[in-house]
C-alpha cells in the first residue's frame, strides 16, 4: 500500500521532506483543514499534490493564474500524476471535455479558476463527484489587508458550502501578517485549521540594495556579467517596463516584457518565451510573477522601490526556488518614494463598499508598509536580518555575509555640519516643505520652483554643493528617525522642527552615521559560466542540457519540467552507469527514471 513517502520517491524522485511538509501533509491525511505559511521555494504544491495521490476523489486547487495551472499540470503529468486545468484558456469544447474526463475518474487534481466555481456548468461537475480536498494556492488573495486581493477568492467558501459532503480545506500562501491570517481563516471558513509558519530564510538567496545613479547601466553591467542566466526585472510602471524592454533589446540582451496593458494573446506567447528559455530575462511589472513555478530563475532586479515588504519578498523569492544560488537586487532611489506615494493615494484597488473612513485606514497601512520598505534600503543593518524580523521571526543577531550590508566596509562620519545646514534650511524655508526640496535647497539645485519662490537668494543655498545627494538625504532621514526633525504623513510629506533640535544645536551635541566606503572602480568581469559543483563534469553537463531541450520541445513543456538544473548538474556529477544509480539524483524517481534513464545513461557513458 502506498504511503506519503513511497509516493515522494516515485512520483518526485526525493528520499525526504523539507521542513514544514510532513506535518501538513498528515493533518490533510486525517481530514483536518490546514492554513500553512511557507516561503516561495518551500514546497507548498508538494504538500497538497501528495495527499491528493493517497486519498480517495478528486482533488480541486484553486490557483490565480493560468500560467501556474499549466505549468504544475505539464510537470505532474511527466511524473507521471494525471492532472488537468479548467481555465478561460480552454475553449469551450475542450472544457466539455475536461469536465467529462473528470467526471469518468481520469484527473487525480484538477486547477480551478477562482472565477469558474460558482459557475453553472462547474457547480454540476463539483456536486456529481467526490472532492475530498480543495487546497487554496496564493490564499491572502482572499483578504483586503493582503498586497494582492481578489475580490473572486471570496466566493470560495459559497462554493465549498454548496457541494454535498465538506472535503479538507487546506490554505497556502507565501507570506501573510497575523492580520491577513485572520482573514484566511474566517473568509475561508476553515475549521480548527492546523496552523503552521516555517522559517522564512532563503538562505541560497543574496540580497542586496545598491543606490545606483544610473540604473540601465547596472543592469546592462550585471546581465553581461550573469550571461545565459534566467532572471526577472520588475519595474513600477508600465512606461518603466517598455523603456527597459526597448534599451536592453536595443543592446542585444534576451529579453521579454509583461504588463496588464499587453494583450491575452501577447502576456502568454512572452511568458511561454521566458519559461521556455527562449528569453530568459522577463522584465515585467506586479502582474507577473504570483504563481510563477520556474525553479531556475538565478536572479530578481527591482528597477523601482516596491510599496512593501510582503510584495518584495514575494517577487524576491522567485528566486533559486531549486535551491541554486541567486541574487535579489533592489535598486534604490528616493525619486521612487513619490511615485509609490502616487499609487498609495491613487490605487484602483479600494473596496467600492468601503467607508471613507475604511479607506482612509487603509491607506495609512499602505503608508506605514512603505516606510518598512524605505528603511530597508537605507539601513546599514544585514539585510537578511531586517526581513526576518520584519515577519516576526528571531535571529542571533549575526551577520549572514551574503547581502549588500554584511559585504560592504563602512566608516563613520561626522555629519554634525550638515545637521546644522538642515536646521538653517528647514527654517529658511518656513517648514513648508519636504526632504527633496530641502536636499535641493542645499545642493543648490534650483528645480524651477526654488527660483521662482526666492530662495535662490537666501542664506544657505548651496551650502552643501559639494556634499553627495545621498548623503545629505540620509541625514535628513536620520534626523527624523532620531526625533530632531518631525516629518508629516499623506502623499506630499514636509519637514518641521522638533524642540529637540533647538537643544541638540544648543548643547553642541554631534551626530556619527555609518556610510559605506567608497570602493575603487574595477575592471569588467569576464562573462561567467554556469555554477558546477566540485567534480561535475561541464562536458556531460552541456550535453544533458542540450538532451532536456530536445526532449521539452517534443512534449511542449518547459525545460525544467523534464529536469532540473539542479539535478543535472548532480547527474554531471555522480555520472550514474545505471537506473538504480540514477535513482538516487534528488528529483529524479521511477517515472523520470523510465522515460528518460536509457538516454541519460548514454549520454553520460558517452562523454565520461
Amino acid at each position: 500500500m502506498a504511503d506519503k513517502f513511497s509516493v515522494l520517491k516515485q512520483y518526485y524522485g526525493y528520499d525526504s521532506f523539507r521542513s514544514g511538509q510532513e506535518p501538513v501533509i498528515d493533518h490533510i491525511l486525517a481530514g483536518r483543514d490546514v492554513l500553512a505559511v511557507m516561503p516561495t521555494g518551500a514546497g507548498k504544491s508538494i504538500c497538497y499534490q501528495i495527499p491528493a495521490v493517497l486519498m480517495p476523489g478528486i482533488t480541486l486547487v484553486i490557483s490565480p493564474l493560468i500560467s501556474l495551472m499549466k505549468d504544475q499540470v505539464g510537470a505532474l503529468n511527466q511524473n507521471g500524476i494525471r492532472a488537468a486545468y479548467l481555465n478561460s484558456s480552454l475553449s469551450a469544447r475542450q472544457f466539455s471535455m475536461a469536465l467529462a474526463n473528470a467526471k469518468a475518474g481520469v484527473y487525480k487534481i484538477i486547477y480551478v479558476a477562482p472565477e469558474r466555481l460558482l459557475t453553472d456548468s462547474f457547480l454540476d461537475f463539483a456536486s456529481a463527484v467526490h472532492i475530498s480536498l480543495v487546497a487554496v494556492d496564493e490564499a491572502h488573495c482572499v483578504s483586503q489587508w493582503g498586497h494582492d486581493f481578489r475580490t473572486s477568492y471570496t466566493h470560495i467558501a459559497d462554493f465549498v458550502s454548496r457541494l454535498p459532503h465538506r472535503p479538507v480545506l487546506a490554505a497556502f500562501t507565501a507570506t501573510a501578517t497575523e492580520l491577513v491570517k485572520a482573514d484566511v481563516r474566517a473568509l475561508l471558513s476553515l475549521r480548527d485549521p492546523f496552523e503552521i509558519t516555517t522559517g522564512f530564510d532563503r538562505p541560497n538567496l543574496y540580497f542586496g540594495v545598491a543606490d545606483s545613479g544610473n540604473r540601465v547601466d547596472y543592469i546592462c553591467d550585471y546581465l553581461n556579467t550573469n550571461p545565459e542566466r534566467s532572471g526577472i526585472i520588475y519595474a513600477m510602471t508600465r512606461k518603466n517596463v517598455e523603456m527597459l524592454h526597448a534599451r536592453l533589446t536595443a543592446k542585444g540582451f534576451p529579453v521579454t516584457l509583461y504588463h496588464a496593458g499587453l494583450s491575452d494573446g501577447e502576456r502568454a506567447e512572452n511568458q511561454d518565451a521566458f519559461i521556455r528559455d527562449v528569453k530568459p530575462v522577463m522584465i515585467a511589472t506586479n502582474a507577473f510573477g504570483m504563481g510563477i513555478d520556474k525553479p531556475d530563475v538565478a536572479f530578481i532586479i527591482h528597477y523601482n522601490l516596491p510599496l512593501s515588504m510582503e510584495a518584495y519578498y514575494q517577487e524576491a523569492g522567485r528566486a533559486g526556488r531549486d535551491g541554486s544560488e541567486a541574487d535579489c537586487i533592489l535598486l534604490y532611489s528616493p525619486a521612487d518614494i513619490h511615485t509609490a506615494k502616487f499609487l498609495i493615494e491613487n490605487g484602483s484597488d479600494e473596496d467600492e463598499a468601503a467607508t471613507p473612513e475604511e479607506i482612509e485606514t487603509a491607506k495609512r497601512s499602505r503608508y506605514q508598509k512603505l516606510e518598512h520598505m524605505i528603511s530597508y534600503c537605507k539601513t546599514t543593518d544585514c539585510l537578511r536580518s531586517f526581513i526576518l524580523r520584519y515577519f516576526g521571526e528571531k535571529t542571533d543577531g549575526n551577520p549572514c555575509g551574503k547581502c549588500s550590508s554584511c559585504r560592504s566596509e563602512y566608516e563613520q562620519r561626522d555629519v554634525t555640519d550638515i545637521v546644522h545646514a538642515v536646521y538653517m534650511a528647514v527654517d529658511v524655508t518656513g517648514e513648508r516643505f519636504g526632504m527633496a526640496f530641502v536636499t535641493d535647497f542645499l545642493h543648490g539645485d534650483d528645480n524651477g520652483r526654488m527660483d521662482a519662490l526666492g530662495f535662490t537668494e537666501e542664506r544657505g543655498f548651496g551650502i552643501l554643493q559639494h556634499e553627495p545627494v545621498n548623503l545629505i538625504r540620509d541625514v535628513i532621514m536620520r534626523m527624523v528617525d532620531a526625533g530632531l526633525l518631525r516629518r508629516s504623513e499623506g502623499q506630499y510629506p514636509t519637514l518641521s522642527i522638533d524642540a529637540s533640535l533647538d537643544r541638540f544645536v544648543k548643547s553642541k551635541q554631534r551626530l556619527t552615521v555609518k556610510r559605506a566606503k567608497e570602493k575603487p572602480k574595477k575592471a569588467k568581469s569576464a562573462k561567467s559560466a554556469p555554477s558546477l559543483p566540485e567534480y561535475a563534469d561541464p562536458v556531460i553537463y552541456e550535453a544533458l542540457r542540450k538532451y532536456r531541450r530536445e526532449m521539452a520541445d517534443k512534449r511542449s513543456v518547459p525545460a525544467y519540467v523534464i529536469f532540473t538544473d539542479a539535478a543535472l548538474k548532480e547527474i554531471a556529477a555522480k555520472q550514474p552507469k545505471n537506473i538504480f544509480e540514477l535513482m538516487n539524483v534528488r528529483g529524479i524517481g521511477a517515472q523520470k527514471a523510465e522515460k528518460y534513464g536509457k538516454d541519460v545513461i548514454d549520454i553520460v557513458m558517452k562523454n565520461s
